[in-house]
């Protein structure tokens, strides 16, 4: 008993920040293994670690176990499955050590106990926070997270990039005369006539204009291939703005659509003499059609932002006439101000004076008393201060003037580009040849829950299986960091070994607010913070190759949980059979059911002869009486079958209704009147009688 005592000493546990306070106040090495709640301690190094203390540290070695989840300076640690050793001497921590490997613990600790001993200096760290082992790996992991996040971008725009190649060629293919041109926000709807005025000698017709609102997204497709594309600043500017737009169909005689298009601009911009008429007797000049517009705006200053403010002509004239002014105004006036000057000197010395002859007159009587008063002026001067710092504003942030000029009108220098315009604005003109874009992915997030609960989640995933597209099993729910276990639902179900830590990590469509709200009842261990997160995280979990296997593997059994929806139905399952079970095998009823077949011939014939029995039907008795006449028909096999034969027919009747069960008993009465001797032939002969009613 001695010995499990002292087992239960080797560690001390830890699960509260005062218990870690408390130990780490101990002399000489403390080694604390850092564990979750979920995983537990090592104990296959409970031996060793044992050992180690009895043969070399002695009372000078403290042992601990440390949870995690309850500890603050320890909560980094939390969620790690790998086993941690933190050596801290003095209240600080040494040296950190990650794994399983005895016999390197072991070394790593006797090494660590000679250093405590000894009074050399070392680099000491405090308990949360990361020494260079740490900092080192979050580096790589950092490193490793963006490296991964930007291969995936490059592979998107690539596939973006490969997307509208394709569609351009396409487009350039089947509209090889088609060129596109962009007017400025300048150019109103009201000028469109005054546009075709040049394009009448360039061969070029309108075939179609819109005026519509355009925005950065749509420059973004339209000058992927574009080696003269409108400035950032010039799109910020235009981005919501409604500009004319217009396709135009150019004969093949002109030249290139880009060439064409071009001179089609310069004669839009280009200054005009115009000849002389009765206002101008000379040649004079005329402004051109359309014209740049200047754009002038407020943008705030970066920090460490360094720039030369923009400034017009006409306003860098303007300054320069001012300087020029003031200058030749301060050397006109010199001479008065510097007389005005020792006008103010003198004044300064005669009211010096004075105040010295104010100082003197209120000096005290009795100069050796000291006089104290403290009448409260510096407090209410200290309070003003201080209700003037309360008023004053937040600084506002430095902000500096941006001009940008906007062109009147701009045309691409590549057919591509022109392509690239007709499929962002004029889509309708490809209708016939280019098929429409693949529906955008539906904004989705990523929800993870406990393996454990997959048959359930399974089950109401039912409903909503077109909401979510991909799911899989996972070590953990860590964006970035967890490992594929399986994509199969029956591979996991197979598998031997599962931890607790394992997830079922599901890629959800965020368009149907039921079906997020289906999913919460289960508890979700992380869940993306937004739609843009739940991008990244789904890029992280489930990359563009990977795919969900719904199939069942040849080499393994589906587990019998989906018997559960058997036994649910068994009410249903427990009567259909029975129906089934008569309505297939007829002959099983004759054979359980010998006299209610025997029955049915008679049953039949009863109604038959209209000559007025109808008495002999409401008793048993006169039943009784007709029962030997059915006797000799079972004795007589042959003319006993036609009966027979029809008898199932009534038969399944009466199974569905229940009103033809009075006949049971009337045949049950004449099975047991059988005996009395075979009097009244003559009721046997009406047996036949059925088969021409029928």
């Amino acid at each position: 008993m001695a010995r499990r005592g002292g087992a239960q000493q080797l560690q001390t546990e830890i699960n509260t920040d005062e218990d870690l306070e408390k130990f780490i106040a101990r002399p000489g090495l403390l080694i604390l293994e850092v564990y979750s709640e979920w995983c537990g301690p090592c104990l296959g190094m409970l031996g060793a670690l044992r050992k180690v203390k009895l043969e070399v540290g002695g009372e000078a070695m403290s042992l601990a176990i440390c949870k995690a989840d309850t500890v603050t300076a320890l909560r980094r640690f939390y969620k790690k499955s790998e086993p941690t050793w933190l050596f801290v001497v003095n209240g600080r921590a040494v040296n950190l050590f990650y794994g399983s490997d005895a016999p390197k613990l072991v070394s790593l600790i006797v090494k660590e106990f000679e250093r405590s001993q000894s009074s050399a200096p070392r680099p000491t760290y405090a308990i949360d926070a990361l020494q260079p082992i740490e900092a080192e790996a979050l580096r790589i992991k950092r490193d490793a997270i963006e490296k991964a996040e930007r291969i995936e971008r490059e592979k998107q725009h690539k596939k973006r990039i490969d997307y509208l190649t394709h569609c351009t060629d396409v487009i350039m293919e089947n509209l090889p005369d088609i060129g596109v041109t962009v007017f400025g926000p300048q150019v109103s709807r009201d000028m469109f006539k005054k546009l075709a005025e040049p394009a009448d000698h360039l061969k070029m017709q309108c075939k179609d204009r819109k005026y519509l609102e355009v925005s950065a997204a749509d420059f973004e497709v339209v000058n992927f291939a574009c080696k003269n594309p409108l400035s950032t600043d010039v799109i910020e500017q235009l981005d919501g703005k409604e500009l004319l737009i217009c396709f135009w169909k150019i004969d093949e005689s002109s030249g290139p659509i880009p060439h064409v298009l071009a001179t089609y601009a310069h004669e839009l911009t280009k200054e005009r003499v115009a000849p002389p008429d009765d206002d101008h007797p000379a040649p004079h000049p005329i402004p051109p059609i359309i014209s740049p517009m200047k754009v002038k705006f407020e943008v705030e200053v970066e920090e460490g932002e360094v720039w030369v403010e923009e400034i017009s002509s006409s306003e860098e004239a303007r300054q320069k006439a001012a300087e020029k002014k003031a200058a030749e105004k301060a050397k006109a006036g010199a001479q008065p101000d510097d007389a005005h000057k020792e006008e103010v000197e003198d004044d300064g010395e005669e009211e010096g004076s004075e105040e010295e002859e104010v100082v003197q007159a209120i000096q005290p009587a009795f100069p050796g008393m000291q006089l104290d008063l403290d009448l409260g002026l510096d407090d209410i001067v200290a309070t003003e201060e201080e209700a003037e710092e309360e008023e004053e504003e937040a600084p506002k942030p430095l902000t500096r003037t941006k001009r940008v000029k906007i062109p009147p009108i701009w045309v691409a220098n590549n057919r591509r580009t022109h392509a690239a315009l007709i499929y962002v604005f004029f889509r309708n003109q490809t209708t016939g040849f280019l098929p429409p874009d693949p529906p955008p992915e539906p904004p989705h997030v990523i929800m993870a829950f406990e393996a454990s609960k997959r048959d359930d989640i399974l089950e109401v995933m039912e409903s909503i299986k077109d909401d979510v597209p991909l799911y899989g099993f996972f070590t953990s729910d860590t964006p970035g960091e967890a490992k594929l276990i399986s994509n199969s639902i029956f591979r996991y179900d197979d598998m031997k070994e599962t931890a607790k830590t394992d997830r079922f990590v599901l890629k959800v469509n965020k368009v149907q607010s039921y079906t997020m709200l289906s999913l919460v009842q289960f508890e979700p261990t992380y869940c993306s913070s937004n739609v843009e997160n739940g991008r990244l995280d789904a890029l992280k979990f489930f990359p563009e190759d990977y795919k969900t296997d719904e199939e069942i593997p040849p080499d393994v059994e589906p587990k019998p949980k989906k018997q559960k929806k058997k036994t649910a139905a068994a009410p249903e399952t427990t009567t259909k059979p029975r129906e089934s079970r008569k309505s297939r095998d007829p002959s099983k009823i004759k054979a359980a059911e010998p006299a209610e077949a025997a029955a049915a011939a008679p049953a039949e014939g009863a109604p038959a002869p209209p000559e007025g029995e109808a008495p002999d039907g409401e008793a048993a008795a006169p039943a009784g009486e007709g029962a030997p006449a059915e006797a000799p028909p079972a004795a007589d096999a042959p003319p006993a079958a036609p009966p027979a034969e029809e008898a199932p027919q009534p038969a399944e009747a009466a199974e569905a209704a229940p009103a033809p069960e009075p006949p049971k008993e009337e045949a049950a009465a004449p099975a047991e009147a059988a005996e009395p001797p075979p009097a009244e032939a003559p009721p046997a002969e009406a047996a036949p009688e059925p088969a021409p009613a029928e």
